[in-house]
Order: C-alpha cells, then sequence, then structure tokens
C-alpha cells in the first residue's frame, strides 16, 4: 500500500509537520514504556496495553513527521500499516507483532479478557523499545535540522 492508496481510502489525511509536537509524542512514548516496566508487578494485561499505546503514540508521531494523520477510520490499524510501509521490511518482525498486540489489546478494552502472560508482557515491552527507539531513529535522521531531543 502506498500513501496514495491510504488517502484514496480517506485513512489518512495531510497536515503539517509540528515537530515540538512530534518531539512531545515521541517523549511520551518513552514516559509510557516506563509506566508499562513499572505494570509488569501489578497488572499483566494493562502493561501490556501501555507497550502498545507507547507504540501507537511513536508510530503517529512517525505519520506525523511525514505530514500525515490518521482518520478515526481504522485508526490503530492504519497506523500499523503506515508504519509498516515507513520502517520497510527489515523490520517485518517487529510490525508483525505490533499488529498481533493491536488484535490483542482489542480483545482485552472490548471484550475484558485478561490473558497475557508473564512472557507476553516481558516481549511486548522489548517490542516497544525497538520500535520506539527505531521511529527516533528515524525522525531524527530524516529530519536532522530539526534538533529533536536537544
Amino acid at each position: 500500500m502506498s500513501y496514495e492508496k491510504f488517502l484514496k481510502d480517506k485513512l489518512i489525511k495531510e497536515q503539517i509537520p509540528d515537530f515540538k509536537q512530534i518531539e512531545h509524542q515521541l517523549r511520551r512514548a518513552q514516559r509510557d514504556l516506563k509506566t508499562a516496566e513499572l505494570n509488569l508487578s501489578i497488572d499483566l494485561t494493562w502493561a501490556f496495553a501501555i507497550a502498545y499505546h507507547a507504540m501507537i503514540r511513536a508510530s503517529r508521531s512517525l505519520m506525523y513527521s511525514k505530514g500525515y494523520l490518521p482518520t478515526i477510520n481504522k485508526s490503530h490499524k492504519t497506523i500499523v500499516e503506515f508504519t509498516k510501509l515507513i520502517i520497510g521490511k527489515d523490520y517485518e518482525n517487529l510490525i508483525n507483532r505490533f499488529n498481533r498486540m493491536r488484535r490483542q489489546r482489542h480483545d482485552f478494552i472490548y471484550d475484558s479478557k485478561n490473558h497475557i502472560t508473564s512472557h507476553e508482557a516481558r516481549l511486548s515491552i522489548e517490542t516497544a523499545k525497538k520500535l520506539i527507539e527505531e521511529i527516533i531513529t528515524l525522525v531524527k535522521k530524516e529530519n536532522p535540522e530539526k534538533d529533536l531531543f536537544r
């Protein structure tokens, strides 16, 4: 899928990148990740959900940096697919895990399924760390003049 297909299907819309907002969202994703780690001893499913949301937040930042914003229609799925398009095949396993997390988080939020194991919760945090680091690296590399994370 290309940007044009996302636009044609009204899954994204164009916007002017706001790098203060992008940096804010990336910093918030990092804080969410710390919160997920702290929640491992309290509630595995919430720790998993928080790690997932950290990934969503970072991925939205990636979209913002490219000049796009997801619409309401299938927003989480769109964010995952857009991230896959941008970071490419080298990260296919990471994106596949992100997509599985999207479905599991949906089951928890909408069906109240508390089914996350300790291993899954810890893996979700590792996955989120890798994705967030890659997104920060990519955004900084593509926008060196923006002085992100000074």
